[in-house]
């Protein structure tokens, strides 16, 4: 049995042996090829669901993922975690840039980049589109695992401690790192899996896509378990994988769902609903695994990705809570201050929440980093805390090991 973290809960999840598929390169705003990635994806369990990999529906009820906790409850009595590890928040960035929190989010030590402080301020950079765009990062099996790149050939890095990366694949662009039921997901409508923490990487081929580019990517630990992607170049896609490998597109779902997710993080699974939360307001939520979606807009604007903490999903707008305990009925809270600008956010087991700026001209000197344990009330961490650097794009939480920097 292989434990991940989902929403901010452990779950127990099956493991799943696959064949092996082939596939053609991954795509993306470029070209890719074989070379390695970091992910943190995971396999789906066995059982009798299945999905016709050429864009038919889900079906079967899936597997068994012997949680027994519930939605956002406590997965079982095991702890497959290291001994020694530590709780940790990683944070990664553009310009091949990662910073990390082993103090519950009060203060982050470790920043390191591929490129010198101030490069993405330089208009003669474009740092949404190189080798070291930050596209997703993901905890599993005691590693944390990351991708970069986009619209240039990038790396997946893996790592124990959030300080020494390694990579695992190169010359590749994916649009998320996701783990589950053991199965580490590069994902990409022509993606790649591990189910060896990286070391081996097979393709698979997103069929049910038109769109080239997956824009966000989750597990979920519905019946057992969902890979789900959602791609755009244009309008927004939605497919889904019980193990990874074959994808199909839902029996229905709304032609705004999926829109505006353009970086991971903004899909969210509690109380057995799955939640995309678009960065214009519409939220989409199914609560079948996947296979129908409906859609409603709660907000003109939600700037920062979502979560769910447990018991309720929550995404944020400029000085506004926005929370749901079904992703169905939303209320709103002003925040505490009021003009909190959250733009990426991660939750922890025990429930803290961080966040970081990550807008328009709000990195470098700009970027301010955030602490919560209720999501409404929020600590501006001190400039001393935390060092301002490149623009921040994705958060996880993980167990690593300690090290000179985290102990």
């Amino acid at each position: 049995m292989k434990r991940a973290i989902v929403g901010g809960a452990w779950w127990w999840l099956a493991t799943w042996t696959s064949s092996v598929v082939a596939v053609s390169g991954c795509a993306g705003d470029s070209s890719q090829g074989s070379a390695p990635v970091r992910g943190v994806g995971g396999a789906a369990g066995s059982g009798g669901a299945s999905i016709d990999g050429t864009g038919g529906t889900i079906g079967g009820t899936g597997r068994s993922n012997g949680a027994s906790g519930g939605s956002g409850g406590s997965a079982g009595d095991r702890d497959e975690r290291a001994p020694g590890s530590i709780p940790m928040f990683i944070a990664q960035g553009h310009a091949g840039r990662t910073v990390i929190s082993c103090d519950d989010g009060r203060s982050w030590v470790a920043d390191q980049s591929d490129e010198e402080w101030g490069f993405c301020a330089n208009p003669a950079n474009d740092c949404d589109h190189g080798p070291g765009a930050g596209r997703g990062i993901a905890w599993g099996d005691g590693w944390f695992f990351a991708t970069f790149g986009w619209g240039a050939p990038g790396s997946v890095r893996r790592s124990r401690d959030g300080v020494t990366w390694e990579p695992v694949l190169e010359g590749t662009t994916f649009g998320g790192m996701v783990f589950g039921n053991g199965r580490l997901i590069a994902a990409s409508r022509n993606g790649q899996y591990s189910d060896d923490l990286g070391r081996n990487w097979t393709g698979f081929d997103a069929a049910g896509l038109t769109s080239w580019n997956v824009r966000d990517a989750a597990f979920v630990p519905h019946d057992g378990g969902r890979f789900v992607m959602v791609a755009s170049d244009g309008s927004p896609e939605l497919v889904v994988s019980v193990d990874g490998m074959s994808w199909a597109r839902p029996e229905s779902a709304p032609s705004d769902c999926g829109e505006g997710l353009p970086y991971q993080g903004r899909i969210a699974y509690g109380n057995g609903t799955i939640v995309l939360i678009g960065d214009g307001g519409v939220i989409c939520r199914s609560t079948d695994g996947g296979q129908t979606w409906s859609s409603k807009k709660i907000a003109d604007s939600l700037r920062a990705n979502g979560i769910w903490n447990g018991s309720e999903f929550m995404a944020w707008n400029y000085g506004t809570l926005h929370r749901s305990t079904d992703g169905e009925a939303w209320t709103t809270t002003e925040t505490v201050p009021d003009d909190i600008d959250i733009g990426v956010t991660a939750v922890s087991d025990s429930g803290t929440i961080v966040g970081v700026t990550s807008h328009w001209q709000q990195h470098y000197d700009a970027q301010v980093f955030y602490r919560s344990e209720d999501g409404v009330h929020w600590e501006v961490l001190p400039s001393d805390a935390y060092p301002g650097g490149h623009p921040i794009k994705v958060m996880a939480f993980g167990y690593g090991q300690p090290s000179e920097r985290c102990e």
